[in-house]
């Protein structure tokens, strides 16, 4: 806390100092009623959880501060402290629960006490280049958040953004580091790497990331020695240190008339180093890939006559695949698995999907604390497809109905059928400053999950407000 009131002072005084700048504050508060009914998809052992989410910000930005004049450009400075609190009440073991107690690690701190979510300086338009270099603790995103996203955490490190000489193609390189956690073992993971955009009818985006995590974890390779020195399979997995994983992707967008188009898709390659006896005879190495796919459609229905506003409808269609591991190559991890992609959002799960929250490498619920993807053992990597449609608004009242089928990738055994998914959600927004939504989504397993057909369900009720 003495950390922030310095970074406040210090802001005050600067904004003080640089008349010529202005002083911008932000503010955003989330409240969610939540309820999670047979979280394990087990209905011997439901797992049902009840609380209240909150999610808070406040942040300060002190804007176009002058430094000096560069070949005609004037250069400035930008300085950005943002607070963030994240918490729950109406139930004390929920932190400590799974699967919520995976999603609190991700935070430096789930007690709804302030921690730093943004601590940066950006310098604009340096040496009178079209480039600009943020330094601190900053919120990124990786293309559509398939490779590297901060979650609404921070991330510490330098980028470097800025417009290229020729094809009107734009870049951004960066060298990024995970922060500090309270909560659950020390993390260490590395990341840089290369962006580089050229506009077309759309925008196309390719992307390099390279990740260190420097972190131990198991992966569930058919074949390895283990710390043990045993012969290990599904049901142990591997320890591994020092695991480096290269990342490339190609992204597309597109807008076009009533159509949007956003589509990526990734190669995995890398290596990593067991900790058992035979360390160096059983060397790991990554080869996955993944592709996520949304379209949507804005279709007019009329105009009104008093105001010729468009009374308009949406449909929309995702897919999302992540490969899974073979068990035909013991030493060779095929399944898709980014470290630190966008899965969370304050104290709960973001995703394909309200309940199940997929990714196209893991999910919420069901075996969460036996795997890193949330799956039943021997099953890796996650197909999503889903269809939803937005009827035009009723007195400002939005209905937005989603329907989502999971598939395994890969699975041991003879089922792939993980369930599906239907969501219904109530939303009511007033000039995007205030927002309540309802949300009630249905999850049904399959036998992938739950060789039993149990069902699962998550109710939600949101008010949000934002300055």
């Amino acid at each position: 806390m003495r950390r922030i009131a310095l970074g406040l002072a210090f802001l005050a005084s600067s904004a003080g100092a640089a008349a010529a700048s202005s002083l911008d504050v932000s503010t955003e508060y989330r409240l969610r009623a939540l309820s999670y009914e047979n979280l394990n998809l087990n209905t011997d052992l439901s797992n049902d959880h009840s609380f209240i989410s909150q999610s808070a910000r406040l942040g300060f930005a002190i804007k176009d501060i002058h430094l000096t004049d560069a070949r005609g450009e004037n250069e400035t400075l930008n300085i950005v402290l943002k607070l963030r609190a994240i918490g729950v009440e109406g139930s004390t073991s929920t932190l400590a629960a799974a699967p919520f107690d995976r999603i609190a690690e991700n935070y430096p701190d789930a007690s709804f006490k302030p921690f730093l979510e943004n601590a940066y300086f950006e310098a604009r338009r340096l040496g009178g280049k079209p480039w600009d270099l943020v330094v601190g603790r900053q919120s990124f995103r990786l293309g559509t958040g398939l490779l590297l996203d901060d979650n609404g955490a921070g991330l510490n490190g330098v980028t470097a953004k800025g417009e290229l000489p020729f094809w009107d193609m734009r870049a951004n390189t960066f060298f990024l580091q995970t922060q500090a956690r309270q909560i659950g073992a020390p993390r260490n993971v590395s990341f840089f790497g290369l962006t580089l955009e050229l506009p077309s009818e759309g925008v196309w985006q390719l992307n390099q990331l390279v990740e260190k995590d420097r972190t131990p974890e198991t992966l569930m390779v058919t074949g390895c020695t283990a710390a043990g020195g045993t012969l290990t399979g599904y049901s142990a997995g591997c320890e591994v240190s020092q695991a480096t994983r290269w990342f490339s992707s190609l992204r597309y967008q597109l807008h076009y008339g009533p159509l949007v188009f956003d589509g990526e898709a990734a190669l995995q390659k890398g290596a990593a180093t067991p900790t058992g006896l035979d360390a160096a005879q059983n060397h790991i190495t990554f080869n996955g890939n993944a592709e996520v796919l949304r379209l949507k459609w804005k279709q007019t229905f009329w105009r009104k006559k008093d105001t010729g506003k468009a009374v308009e409808g949406i449909a929309r269609a995702v897919f999302a695949r992540g490969s899974g591991d073979n068990p035909a190559t013991p030493t060779t991890d095929e399944s898709f698995f980014p470290s630190n992609g966008l899965r969370y959002d304050g104290m709960e799960r973001t995703g394909f999907g309200e309940f199940f929250a997929a990714t196209p490498y893991d999910a919420f619920g069901g075996q969460s604390t036996a795997t890193a993807s949330g799956l039943q053992r021997g099953a890796s990597g996650i197909l999503a497809a889903g269809f939803g449609i937005t009827p035009p608004a009723w007195k400002g009242i939005v209905l937005d109905v989603d329907y989502f089928l999971y598939q395994a990738d890969r699975n041991i055994g003879y089922h792939r059928t993980l369930g599906s998914e239907l969501d219904v959600a109530l939303r009511y927004d007033i000039q995007g400053r205030f927002t309540m939504r309802a949300t009630a989504a249905f999850f049904k397993t399959g036998p992938a999950s739950n060789v039993n057909k149990n069902a699962a369900r998550r109710m939600m009720f949101e008010a949000s407000a934002k300055f």
